[in-house]
């Protein structure tokens, strides 16, 4: 009988393996050409290049866009074209290894790297004094930037930041595990990338189930691109580890922001929680938090009129100049 069960265990567990490598040799199989929309420009760096999307007047006030996990700068469009029609110089960009930037052969994703980054392409951009606004996984390398290139940034807004656990101190089991190269792969290809996947994943992350359906091939654009799936298991470990030196992990850090922030929440947020937020907001000193009844973590998908609105109120609450501010709450 032992023997029996255990038979069926181990074929059960070979046909799930069977099942992991058919959904990685698929992701392969996925993976091909694939062309950047038109207005994508590259901008070099000392990380490689860059994909931005570029809008609004020159020389308008520059307002840089950081995504979150898996997403680009097409998830922006509507903010980018509302923000460009009030006048400012839109920079949205794909953070590597995401979107339509080049997928770095030594994985070097770490937040200050991608502060160096977006540095870099604030500079080709010309101006100082930014205002930036940093959505869910990409609050860190935006706050990042904040502290550690302050003459690039003028304010930061945060939006469903997700800056982990502070002062964790260690990585998580997660992080170690996902840094042996074949599990990250299988893990990447059964859900970040598997087509079957991204729609109960994006909807996992929303309070407006229904607001996922018209995003969802703007999400899987660039992922057609060749080795996607290699890309994101490199960048994968990112996700979980706590990193000693990345100050935006820690309280300390946030505290000796120097510059405006402004932070914006879903009410509904369940992957970074509405307390998060509020802890964020205290640590920064920033001089407005916006919260967004019924709405989950991706504000600017799940109810856009109502972030428009907010995002609006925020800039305007950044822009007051420092000795008018009358201390920041």
């Amino acid at each position: 009988m032992v023997r029996k069960l255990l038979r069926v265990l181990l074929a059960l567990l070979a046909l799930l393996l069977l099942l992991l490598i058919g959904l990685r040799v698929a992701a392969a199989l996925r993976e091909g050409e694939a062309a950047p929309p038109p207005q994508t420009s590259l901008v070099s760096t000392p990380y490689g290049k860059v994909a931005v999307a570029l809008s609004g007047p020159p020389a308008g006030r520059r307002v840089m866009l950081v995504h979150g996990t898996a997403a680009w700068s097409g998830f922006w469009k509507d903010v980018a074209a509302h923000l460009a029609e009030r006048g400012y110089r839109v920079i949205a960009v794909d953070l590597p290894p995401f979107g339509w930037s080049d997928h770095d052969p030594q994985a070097r994703y770490d937040r200050v790297t991608q502060a160096a980054r977006l540095a870099a392409v604030l500079q080709s951009a010309g101006g100082d004094g930014a205002i930036l606004v940093g959505h869910s996984f990409g609050a860190g390398p935006a706050t990042e930037l904040a502290l550690r290139h302050k003459d690039r940034v003028g304010a930061l807004i945060l939006v469903d930041a997700a800056l982990g656990e502070l002062d964790r101190g260690q990585d998580s089991g997660t992080a170690s595990a996902m840094r042996v190269r074949p599990i990250a792969e299988i893990t990447t290809s059964a859900s970040v990338t598997n087509p079957a996947a991204i729609g109960p994943l994006l909807r996992s992350m929303i309070a407006r189930k229904e607001q996922a359906g018209a995003w969802l091939e703007v999400l899987r654009q660039p992922m057609r691109r060749e080795g996607t799936t290699s890309a994101y298991a490199a960048w994968l470990p990112h996700l979980f580890e706590w990193r000693a030196g990345e100050l935006s992990r820690t309280r300390e850090g946030l505290k000796s922001i120097a510059v405006p922030v402004a932070v914006v929440w879903g009410e509904a947020d369940t992957v970074t929680p509405i307390d998060q937020g509020r802890n964020i907001a205290t640590l920064t000193r920033a001089r407005s938090i916006r919260t967004l009844p019924g709405v989950g973590h991706i504000p600017h998908i799940e109810d856009p009129a109502a972030f428009l609105a907010a995002l609006d109120a925020s800039i305007a609450s950044v822009e007051v100049p420092v000795e008018n501010d009358g201390g920041r709450n």
